[in-house]
């Protein structure tokens, strides 16, 4: 009786672990098939049909993505308004973070809502009104105001991840660096900063990694002098250059999985999250 329990026990464990494969396999091949065909259709030549793969293979597409896409120039444009959106967008998650972090403030989390507003509904309804603002203001197909576009939606990352980071801060070493002698300035530049740097690296992370895929925003703020990846990438689908476009797709993706490897390899992931307390 005993024997045959334990069969069946091991049975069990023998199915539950083969169903769990079968779905961790499933859905890897679930994701990674969209980037397989991008792949595949962006050096495929001759591909019609029901064929399964492309008869031919050809980096000629990659070429005329690069001359007739301007990626050159895109991809400054699109490098400026991230590094633009980071900088704004980590000036407003020092001061506000300091503030959710350190401070009482009287309704706390209604502000907090408030400022998560622009993530929570639908991006177009947001980009519709932002779009309204900025034509008034001539900030359309301006660096700065495709950048601060960004920022209603990237600095909501950089206030929760500086927020947690501060709160985290020891009391303690604050308390030691004002009696050694430092002043709130020094304090914060030698004591606070080194504290606050790997939060910093990762708001940095998710502002700059937004920013570059932002779409709905840059949409209805790009002009011709401020033409994104993602931007360019939706003007050639609509050419109908579909192995040129996967060309595109494929450039565009490849400087985020550059910046996902140097994270796995260079950043732990532990001190990228909150802050250092008791360290």
């Amino acid at each position: 009786m005993r024997e045959a329990a334990r069969a069946y026990g091991q049975a069990f464990r023998e199915a539950r672990t083969l169903l769990a494969y079968t779905l961790l396999v499933s859905l890897t091949l679930f994701i990674l098939a969209p980037f397989a065909m991008i792949a595949l259709r962006s050096v495929g030549r001759g591909w019609f049909g029901k064929r399964w793969l492309p008869p031919e293979l050809t980096l000629e597409w990659y070429r005329w993505a690069v001359e007739v896409g301007n990626i050159p120039e895109v991809l400054k444009n699109t490098v400026i308004i991230g590094g633009l959106a980071v900088l704004i967008s980590t000036a407003i998650g020092l001061t506000a973070g300091w503030a959710f972090g350190r401070c009482r403030l009287p309704g706390k989390e209604l502000l907090m809502a408030l400022l998560l507003l622009p993530l929570m509904i639908p991006p177009i309804t947001y980009a519709l009104g932002v779009a309204r603002l900025f034509y008034a203001l001539h900030l359309v197909d301006t660096h700065v105001g495709v950048a601060l576009a960004h920022v209603a939606v990237c600095a909501p990352y950089a206030i929760m991840v500086l927020s947690a980071s501060i709160e985290g801060l020891d009391e303690r070493v604050l308390e030691a660096a004002s009696v050694c002698g430092a002043g709130p300035g020094r304090r914060f530049l030698h004591v606070v900063l080194p504290l606050l740097l790997p939060g910093i690296v990762a708001s940095a992370i998710f502002t700059f990694t937004h920013s570059y895929n932002e779409f709905t925003l840059t949409l209805l703020t790009y002009g011709p002098h401020t033409v994104t990846l993602p931007v360019r990438t939706y003007l050639a689908v609509g050419d109908g250059y579909w192995e040129i476009t996967s060309a595109m797709a494929v450039l565009m993706v490849i400087p985020s999985l550059l910046i996902l490897a140097v994270v796995q390899r260079r950043a732990r992931p532990e001190r990228l999250v909150g802050g250092f307390k008791g360290a």
